[in-house]
């Protein structure tokens, strides 16, 4: 112990940055060089650093439900290999929900980093694949009976590279059981390569700086994270408050939807925040269910997003947050053979709900109305062949995705895209045209969809798409049309989901609404109509700043009829830039809150 190395402020901040940096390196890395569309134009994937024990020490910029767990998918890999088992070049795979991953359709690539024969880190990269073998050509087979019916090849932490090369087997296998095996191993190569780069900058921060310090600030920035939370905590009243949100009913399979309930405490005397999801349902047989990862993510990501952004995303910050489940649970720990396909969009998203808006019972300063729901059609995965390239395809779309919730403070974030924050970009829509047989006649906000209140719910988006000279079969599993995302404190609901299709020849005549959970080939002429659900306001509507609503009404997000009957504004549309009627606004307002509005 006299020998033990000091951490002074300055080193700590150097180290976590130099750590954080290399994290990010390998993000650069991965999107620039994927074969994909879903990994290079979406970025759905994360990257992350842990300690030699699977502690997370650096996540910079990674989804929510795919770096609030890393440290559970990471430690995963010592149930089925001792540290003294692997060696420089290992990299191995991990991509079970059983096993500390997300979902099947998430591979995690996990490479250990030495120094001296001692494991110091583990260089993580999780992306979402194009296509992973799944009996039907999407990464989310909803409506799959089991992990058997799922379809997908599944790796649990299995030894993928030995001494810096593939082992010849594995990929083969993978290969031919995977659509588009070329997409396919272009995504591994790229994940491989950028968990190789994080590999080599941290041997030289190691080599820098030494073993022993490098040791000692693991601990330190550990204990700094938790102590940091601890602070925050105590800033909280003390008590317990339930909540629950519900998803949409799946006709012939749930017909009463699925309630997602959490009950949340908060210790502020210790320092914790428990977050208990035990009181769920059974598992379903569908692939709806969450998994160890995804509860935990859910649970973290509903608290911490509350909290400071300048919190260290470390293991130590994660740690004064309990998250309990149970096993056998729709909202729990899966177990063979239930699936679990689904496990970061749908039942997740409500998850993540349930938690945030039982805030709002905690402080009303600290509260958020829902947001949008996954996964609309314009989120769908498409397949088949395009003949213009002579080629087959699978992949996912990402587009279209508003909704983010009203939170005291601010309006909703337009890009939310479900839980991830924001976190994953929209596709380029003239890429997309390009790399796959399908066009998009519109993209476009819809006007008076954001869920009303003192500060909006951002609108929804409509999108329509078509394909060109192709069948293409889209599939989606999309949330929220009989549940829309509610507003919070006096704030209104967010619009409902829907989905649509109708020919052209015959313009809109022809639509009719289609299943909000469904998978459908269309020829071209053809169109797919997707409506995300907007989200729920938050506060009084008739607080709004009036000045607000008028530019909503002149960016035309907001209509003239809703600014009255919604907001109690009054909107003077002679002048280029609009105006507040001021003295009719401040009579429209008193008489509706005399009528209790």
């Amino acid at each position: 112990m006299d020998n033990q190395v000091t951490i002074a402020p300055d080193l700590l901040a150097i180290l976590s940055s130099k750590v954080n940096s290399i994290s990010k390196q390998m993000s650069y890395t991965l999107q620039r060089s994927a074969r994909s569309s879903v990994m290079s134009s979406a970025r759905d994937f994360s990257t992350a650093i842990c300690d030699g024990i699977g502690d997370v020490i650096a996540l910079p910029n990674g989804f929510p439900v795919h770096v609030a767990n890393m440290s559970l998918t990471a430690k995963s890999i010592f149930e089925f290999h001792s540290p003294e088992s692997l060696a420089p070049g290992d990299a191995l795979l991990n991509n079970s929900p059983y096993h500390g991953n997300t979902h099947m359709g998430d591979y995690t690539i996990i490479v250990p980093v030495f120094h001296e024969g001692e494991l110091m880190f583990l260089c993580t990269v999780r992306g979402h694949q194009a296509d992973i073998g799944n009996s039907v050509p999407t990464t989310y087979h909803a409506m799959a009976k089991d992990i058997y019916e799922e379809g997908a090849l599944c790796f649990p932490c299995v030894k993928i590279q030995k001494n810096y090369e593939d082992v010849d087997d594995i990929i083969r296998m993978a290969k031919m059981r995977i659509r588009v095996s070329d997409v396919w191993y272009g995504d591994y190569l790229a994940m491989i390569g950028a968990a190789r780069i994080g590999e080599r900058e941290l041997s030289k921060l190691i080599a820098k700086y030494g073993k022993e310090t490098i040791k000692a600030f693991f601990q330190e920035w550990k204990e700094y994270g938790s102590r940091r939370m601890i602070e925050e905590i105590k800033k909280l009243p003390a008590g317990t408050w339930i909540n629950e949100s519900k998803h949409d009913p799946i006709p012939g399979l749930l017909p009463d939807g699925v309630n997602v309930k959490v009950k949340l405490t908060i210790d502020p005397e210790e320092g914790y925040v428990e977050v208990d999801f035990r009181d769920n349902a059974d598992p379903v047989a569908a692939g709806l269910n969450l998994c160890e990862a995804t509860v935990l993510s859910a649970g973290r990501t509903g608290v911490l997003n509350y909290m400071p952004s300048d919190l260290p995303l470390c293991e130590g910050t994660f740690s004064r947050i309990i998250v309990k489940m149970r096993e056998n649970s729709v909202v729990g720990k899966a177990k063979l053979p239930y699936s679990s396909s689904l496990a970061t969009t749908n039942i997740h998203d409500r998850a993540v709900l349930a938690v945030q808006c039982a805030f709002n019972e905690v402080s009303e300063s600290l509260g958020m109305a829902e947001g949008a729901f996954a996964q609309p059609p314009s989120l769908s995965v498409i397949s088949g062949f395009d003949s213009r390239y002579g080629r087959p395809y699978v992949t996912q779309l990402i587009s279209g995705h508003t909704g983010g919730m009203g939170v005291h403070g601010h309006d909703g974030y337009i890009a939310y895209c479900i839980c991830n924050g924001g976190m994953m970009e929209w596709n380029s829509l003239e890429v997309i045209e390009q790399k796959y047989p399908i066009q998009y006649v519109m993209q476009e906000l819809i006007k008076d969809s954001g869920g009303a209140g003192k500060w909006d719910g951002a609108p929804a988006t409509k999108v329509v798409m078509v394909p060109r000279t192709d069948k293409v079969t889209f599939m989606y599993v999309c949330d929220g049309k009989y549940n829309p995302p509610r507003g919070a404190q006096g704030g209104h609901n967010g619009s409902a989901a829907n989905a649509a299709m109708y020919r052209l020849e015959e313009d809109k005549t022809s639509q009719e609404d289609l299943p909000m959970f469904h998978g459908i080939e269309l020829a071209p002429g053809e169109a797919l109509v997707s409506e995300i659900s907007s989200g729920g306001g938050f506060g009084n509507p008739l607080e709004r700043d009036p000045e607000r609503v008028r530019h909503r009404v002149r960016e035309g997000w907001v209509s003239v009829q809703k600014a009255r009957e919604a907001y109690g504004v009054v909107i003077d549309t002679t002048t280029e830039m609009y105006a507040v009627d001021w003295k009719a606004t401040e009579k429209l307002r008193q008489k509706a809150e005399q009528l209790g509005r």
